[in-house]
């Protein structure tokens, strides 16, 4: 029996910000498991390429929910619309995500309040809307994408690092109020990784400017990620190099950290300059 089914039914998973990167590798994961789908971001026509994909590779059900969580109202939305159809999410994969080009002093608010919208509250409206029936069903997986960046020092105005501290600390309280019940949670931290985020923020040939072994490929995420997911673990950080980061940062005294910390994104593009 594939990993996805059960006796009666085959298992459903939605997955946040799957039009690219590791949202996309997370669904194509997923589908060669044997799980259902069901995929939403703002990109209707690429979220249809992907879904015509992999139901033809994997005979899986692919549904498509365009949607952006930066509006307050859509994750009740896409619930309200799985409801109405009678599908029961078994996996959630929070994936979707932005950087910010400024500071929080330079930008306007409305997109400050964007920012916060998508990173900081949908994954947790989400959450709160997939829990309840996952622990009457006894059985639940939910991957919240956070980033190497929690463990980092904060650059001057940013928000990045702290809404992402703020995702794995809260997916550590959600893991234990769901201990025991069927339900698995675990935040996940890559570091750099080669999906369409930095090109976003106008730094498209940043890894060409870096060494390889500090970039990993979606797929290298979402395998180790999804293992730490079946076994309940409360973080990953995904991949060698990334771990060894992780270890520096928590024996280096924060002040020298933040010294070598990039002080903003103007920084990181004239380092990939120099």
């Amino acid at each position: 029996m594939e990993a996805g089914t059960t006796d009666q039914k085959r298992r459903t998973a939605l997955v946040t910000g799957a039009s690219a990167g590791i949202g996309e590798a997370f669904a194509t994961h997923l589908a060669a498991q044997g799980f259902d789908l069901v995929l939403t971001a703002r990109r209707l026509d690429v979220l249809q390429k992907i879904a015509e994909r992999l139901q033809a590779e994997h005979h899986v059900n692919c549904r498509v929910i365009p949607a952006d969580l930066t509006n307050p109202e859509s994750p009740r939305r896409i619930f309200y619309e799985l409801a109405r159809d009678e599908i029961e999410i078994d996996v959630l994969v929070n994936n979707a995500g932005l950087g910010l080009k400024k500071s929080l002093l330079t930008h306007d608010w409305r997109e400050i309040a964007a920012f916060m919208e998508i990173m900081a509250v949908a994954w947790l409206h989400l959450s709160k809307l997939a829990i309840p029936s996952m622990l009457e069903r006894g059985y639940g997986r939910i991957a919240n994408v956070a980033s190497l960046a929690a463990f980092a020092p904060e650059p001057p105005g940013g928000l990045y690092s702290g809404v992402k501290a703020q995702m794995v600390t809260t997916s550590r309280g959600l893991r234990q109020e769901c201990l025991g019940t069927g339900v698995h949670i675990t935040a996940v931290c890559p570091g750099y990784t080669h999906t369409e985020f930095h090109s976003r923020l106008g730094i498209p040939d940043l890894a060409k400017k870096m060494p390889r072994w500090m970039w990993q490929q979606p797929a290298a995420v979402v395998s180790e990620a999804w293992r730490a997911c079946e076994r309940n673990r409360p973080v990953v950080v995904t991949g060698r190099a990334n771990k060894m980061f992780r270890l520096m940062l928590a024996l280096m005294p924060y002040g020298m950290a933040e010294k070598n910390m990039p002080k903003s994104i103007a920084d990181v593009r004239n380092r990939g300059r120099a």
